[in-house]
């Protein structure tokens, strides 16, 4: 009776598993289980040599020792999840390729023992990217001699150029595989080779091939024809269906002369070898070479004139279309997304396919969310070199603008037919399945399979915070200056039409701002805006009492004159988050250009500006009576939620963010209210006392100082050291923090000549 199915999931995707206590291998007592474990194990090493390539299997459902299913169609009951293709020579089967681990577990689950792989992968089906040589000995021929002959074989083809590549078979043989460039179709490469096998046999007389037993004698065969279009050899680190459950196993030229075996790997020892050896065929593409009797001509494909008749290549910077590298298919399977602020700011997406990248442009870009549809414009196929493309376009050229790479990586198909794709890209920050299909003239829609993992709108991002200079920094050509604007600093966010405006302690104060409360300020779909809120005198001089004032106005009738009579501005200076792309690795330079390219400016919304020589800024800075400026490290990367030395506040006073934790009573015109502030920071456990502060502010800022303060709890002293006016001191839950200047520090560690500057709840506090 058949055991009861379990469920797993492998990267993301859950799996049946069936009948796992079945015996595959009686005579190693082997278990579909363990099959399916060996599977999970060498899954990225076996998908390095099959992924993306037309699979034939042979199925042993009830072990080796039963019936075996040899078979190029897909299983009726094959998932959607498994990416499947016709083939131009085969329109009668739909064949299996697979690009995921969990591809590989469902292959084992399927009992699919041996695994078969083609010469040449989907996205340019008809040219070979390896040819295969098969040594097969006659049925009573000591393995010594194919080895040999592997190693005569190998001298003779790296003397014509190739690099050879040997594994066990797991049969009798072994087999030869040589990387070539992706230039030639099926029928030139089995020409180069037979006329090459030729020539070896005419110096090795036990070789021939001729595969009739009866015509080959007691002659080792050179079997050349598993590189005719549709035929397979089996795949590195597959099972074979043999008892003892040996290997197709890949090794080092110097571990083939140590070999008595073609099936001295199996199941239970290989694993043990892979923990303690690498990858043996690693980079095995990156070794490909010319067939040795062709020349190498790269035609350019006829789909990139119309690329080649809209540019001037004197006049732009983009790859012509004529620049063909050596290798243009080295751009299949893999894709780019670029930023392109052209005359509408949109992205491109790029797909490698047939040696062209097939383009598309996005107006909202990619979407985030399952189930979004995006308008997707197909534009002329693009040359395999644009990949790598980023630069400006001179205006009058024909996509004038600048263009950044957004994300770039490989595609994984799934589904690819004339009018309908559907794939998954997969980049340093994109791990995600589209369907790409065709509407009408070049109409498009996108359409995502998943949403993201993260939701910063959700989680929220927190602000960097950086530390403090009190001179410009010594290596001044590394940073970009700015002015240190004295206003309220806000994570601005942007979801399709919702906005909202988070402070430091993480409350939305877009009500309190109507003035930002306006979706088409940012261009893109989504963003998240790092800004400070100033309000100005008629100088330019920020005046952080006014926009504090702004935060505290309720009521739309007061909100709204307020927005009147004291107007804020959004100086915005960081770009943290761009429609799913979380920025904070990227430099700032290219954070900087992003913004820039994003935000739509005005009166009100503002850019901060960057200067490049220091100095100047900081003299006419300090001459304007302004706080302070800001050194940014050109290459520097963003922290979130933390102080980084890759920004550096540089104050004409030092200034130091302190705790409230209590007051000295009032007296005078301050009798009710208070006379100066405790200030202390945390420690460990223990508070350390910084002093008081009682200067920085008027009969009105103090009032509305003592309006939050006074409704604290009292508590005990929260600090050891004795202060001056202890008994008129109280002591409250320390829930404000305030920004003070000062000059220096005393001997007791106390501020010298502080002076309050502004005053904020504490991130988290309720």
């Amino acid at each position: 009776m058949p055991s009861k199915p379990i469920y797993t999931e492998v990267d993301g995707q859950r799996l049946k598993l069936t009948n796992l206590h079945k015996m595959l291998y009686p005579t190693k007592a082997l278990t579909k289980a363990e099959v399916i474990s060996y599977a999970l194990e060498v899954a990225p090493l076996i998908l390095k040599y099959i992924k993306n390539r037309p699979l034939t299997l042979i199925r042993f459902p009830d072990g080796v020792d039963g019936k075996r299913f040899y078979t190029k169609n897909k299983p009726s009951w094959t998932p959607d999840w498994i990416p499947t293709t016709y083939l131009p020579w085969d329109e009668e089967n739909e064949y299996i390729h697979i690009n995921h681990n969990a591809h590989v577990v469902w292959l084992a689950n399927l009992a699919a023992l041996e695994i078969h792989t083609m010469n040449s992968s989907i996205s340019q089906i008809n040219l070979p990217d390896q040819f295969t040589i098969d040594l097969d000995p006659p049925e009573d021929a000591d393995f010594s001699v194919v080895k040999t002959l592997s190693l005569e074989l190998k001298e003779f083809l790296e003397q014509h150029g190739y690099q050879p590549f040997a594994k066990l078979s797991g049969g009798k043989g072994i087999h030869i595989i040589c990387p070539i460039k992706i230039q030639w179709d099926y029928e030139v490469v089995v020409k180069s080779v037979k006329s090459l096998m030729r020539d070896f046999i005419k110096t090795h007389s036990y070789t021939t091939l001729f595969v009739h037993k009866n015509k080959r004698k007691d002659k080792v065969l050179l079997d050349i024809y598993r590189n005719h279009p549709g035929n397979t050899t089996i795949a590195p680190y597959s099972l074979r269906g043999k008892p003892g459950a040996p290997i197709s196993m890949p090794l080092p030229w110097d571990a083939i002369e140590k070999m008595d075996s073609a099936q001295a790997y199996d199941l239970p020892n290989v694993l043990a070898y892979l923990k303690n050896n690498k990858d043996p065929w690693d980079g095995i593409f990156d070794q490909a070479t010319n067939l040795h009797d062709q020349e190498t001509k790269v035609a350019v494909p006829e789909s990139l004139n119309e690329y080649t008749e809209k540019r001037d290549f004197d006049k732009t910077g983009e790859p012509a279309g004529s620049d063909i590298e050596s290798n243009p298919h080295l751009v299949n399977n893999k894709f780019v997304i670029q930023l392109h602020r052209a005359t509408n700011l949109h992205y491109d997406l790029r797909l490698g396919v047939e040696g062209v990248l097939k383009s598309w442009a996005i107006p909202k870009g990619l979407p985030i969310s399952k189930g979004v549809k995006r308008l997707a414009i197909q534009t002329e196929d693009h040359p395999a070199k644009y990949i790598d493309f980023e630069g400006t376009i001179p205006k009058e050229e024909y996509g004038g603008g600048e263009m950044w790479i957004f994300e770039t990586g490989e595609i994984n198909w799934v589904k690819k037919s004339k009018g309908k794709y559907k794939f998954t890209l997969k980049g340093k920050h994109l791990n995600a399945t589209f369907s790409l299909y065709k509407m009408k003239n070049k109409e498009w829609i996108i359409e995502r399979s998943e949403s993201v993992l993260v939701d910063y709108f959700k989680r929220g991002i927190k602000p960097m915070l950086a530390t403090s200079l009190s001179e410009l920094p010594k290596e001044k050509d590394n940073y970009l200056y700015e002015i240190k604007w004295d206003g309220i600093r806000a994570l601005f966010y942007k979801k399709d039409k919702e906005v909202k405006l988070l402070s430091r302690s993480g409350r939305d104060i877009i009500d309190h701002f109507p003035e930002f409360k306006n979706d088409k300020h940012i261009k893109v779909q989504h963003a998240i805006i790092d800004v400070e809120l100033v309000c100005l005198d008629p100088e330019g001089k920020p005046m952080f009492s006014d926009i504090i004032s702004r935060m505290h106005r309720l009521g739309k009738d007061n909100i709204a004159a307020a927005s009147k009579s004291k107007p804020a501005y959004m100086y915005a200076f960081d770009c943290l988050y761009l429609d799913g792309k979380v920025t904070h690795s990227y430099p700032l330079t290219k954070r900087k250009a992003w913004l820039k390219a994003i935000m739509r400016t005005g009166d009100r919304i503002r850019i901060s500006h960057v200067f490049e020589n220091g100095q100047h800024i900081y003299d006419a800075a300090k001459a304007m009576g302004l706080e302070g400026i800001m050194a940014k490290t050109k290459n520097g990367h963003y922290f979130p939620g933390k102080r980084s030395d890759t920004w550096k506040k540089i104050k004409f006073r030092q200034t130091i963010d302190c705790y409230i934790i209590g007051f000295t009573k009032g007296k005078g015109d301050r009798v009710n209210l208070f006379g100066s502030l405790h200030l202390a920071n945390k420690e460990g456990d223990q508070w350390k006392y910084f002093g008081k502060v009682g200067t920085g502010y008027d009969q009105k800022k103090m009032a509305e100082i003592w309006e939050k303060l006074n409704t604290l709890e009292r508590v005990k002293k929260p600090i050891k050291e004795s202060v001056d006016e202890e008994k008129k001191s109280e002591w409250i839950i320390p829930q404000f923090i305030c920004e003070v200047s000062y000059a220096s520090y005393a001997s007791t560690g106390t501020l010298r000549e502080p002076v309050f500057i502004k005053m904020w709840k504490a991130y988290g506090m309720t």
